[in-house]
């Protein structure tokens, strides 16, 4: 009798215990998950203080060229806004866009060129490649008629070996109207 006591008794401490573990473990599941769900957050975060640092870096670039306009008796300057790089058709192939705008309102008519250049590694050198020494890139060349704003599109297609880490466009104005100025971007491509 004894002994049937002390089994039963072992057995609904046993099943108390069981019950114990599913909840621990629903609370491990729920904490695993609040975790996934901090970290994701914390990413979101990470991403838009990027992207607000990228849009303070833009605004700093813009405040020193209006500076060196103000400074150079008042001659217009471009800038360069919104640069996307996406992937190409083909392989080591990407799609750039960007628009040059005037800062200064009623600047008048600049023309010029630009030109865009690639920094980066080949077969672990540093290397600097022009537009035009990327063969398969259209346009070869951009040519600048800039009134307030003109937006620029083409493929860069890159030789083998080469690893892009930044982007330079320069703004080649023609005459005095307007200063020449160049600005670089880090290497970003994606759909």
């Amino acid at each position: 009798m004894k002994a049937t006591q002390s089994l039963q008794a072992l057995r609904q401490e046993r099943d108390l215990l069981a019950g114990e573990l599913a909840g621990l473990k629903q609370d491990r599941v729920a904490c695993e998950l609040a975790q996934r769900t901090e970290q994701d957050r914390d990413r979101s975060v990470q991403e838009r203080l990027k992207e607000a640092q990228d849009e303070r870096l833009a605004l700093a670039k813009e405040i020193s060229a209006l500076k060196r306009v103000i400074r150079l008796g008042g001659r217009g300057v471009a800038a360069v806004h919104e640069l996307t790089l996406t992937d190409g058709d083909g392989q080591r192939e990407y799609r750039y866009q960007f628009t040059v705008r005037q800062l200064i309102e009623d600047a008048g008519e600049t023309k010029g060129s630009v030109d865009i250049r690639l920094s980066g590694r080949q077969n672990g050198t540093a290397k600097t490649l022009a537009l035009e020494q990327l063969k398969g890139s259209k346009p070869r060349r951009l040519d600048l008629r800039l009134e307030r704003s003109q937006t620029f599109d083409g493929r860069l297609v890159l030789p083998a070996g080469f690893e892009p880490q930044a982007m330079t466009v320069e703004i080649k104005p023609q005459g005095d109207t307007c200063i020449a100025s160049a600005e670089t971007f880090p290497w970003r491509s994606g759909d």
